[in-house]
C-alpha cells in the first residue's frame, strides 16, 4: 500500500513538474483581476526573471485573446492604465508549447511572434498552440528597460 501511495505521489509531482514554467517570473497577483476580462500577471525587469516570484514588480499586464489574435494591456500597481508613449511600438512574443518526446520526457517548442502598439495594447497574432497547457512570454521595452511578462497554464 505504501509503494503506491508513494508512486502515485511521484507521478502526480513529476507531472507538475513538467507543466512548470521555471517557477514563474516575478510575484503572484492574487487580489487583482483583469480589466477587460484577461489573464494577469506581474511584468518584471527581463534581468530579473530568473528570481521567480523574487523578483521586483516593475507593471501588471493582462492577456486578452479574442480568436486567433491577443490583447497586452499594462498597468502599473494599483490597476491603473499606463501612457505607453515611454514604450516601443512593437513588442516580441513567444509561444511555448510542451510535448513528449519518444522516451517520455517534456520538452518545449516555441513559436515567436510580433505584437504591435495599437489603441493602448499591444496586439498581435498568435499562432495555433500544437498543445495544452501552453504559455505565452511577452518582452518589451520601457524607455531603456527590457521587461518581461509571462502568462503561464493557459488553456
Amino acid at each position: 500500500m505504501k509503494k503506491a501511495i508513494l508512486t502515485a505521489w511521484i507521478a502526480l509531482s513529476a507531472n507538475s513538474i513538467a507543466f512548470a514554467h521555471d517557477g514563474g517570473h516575478g510575484p503572484q497577483l492574487t487580489k487583482d483581476a483583469g480589466r477587460r476580462g484577461g489573464v494577469l500577471t506581474a511584468v518584471v525587469a527581463k534581468s530579473d526573471a530568473n528570481q521567480g516570484e523574487k523578483a521586483a514588480l516593475v507593471h501588471k499586464a493582462e492577456l486578452v485573446r479574442s480568436d486567433d489574435k491577443i490583447y497586452v494591456y499594462i498597468y502599473d500597481a494599483e490597476m491603473k492604465p499606463l501612457d505607453l508613449k515611454a514604450f516601443g511600438a512593437s513588442a516580441s512574443a513567444s509561444l511555448l508549447t510542451s510535448s513528449k518526446d519518444k522516451k517520455g520526457k517534456a520538452t518545449w517548442k516555441n513559436a515567436d511572434f510580433s505584437l504591435e502598439l495599437k489603441d493602448g495594447a499591444f496586439v498581435g497574432k498568435m499562432p495555433k498552440p500544437e498543445s495544452k497547457p501552453f504559455n505565452i512570454d511577452v518582452t518589451f521595452k520601457e524607455g531603456d528597460r527590457d521587461l518581461l511578462s509571462a502568462f503561464d497554464n493557459l488553456r
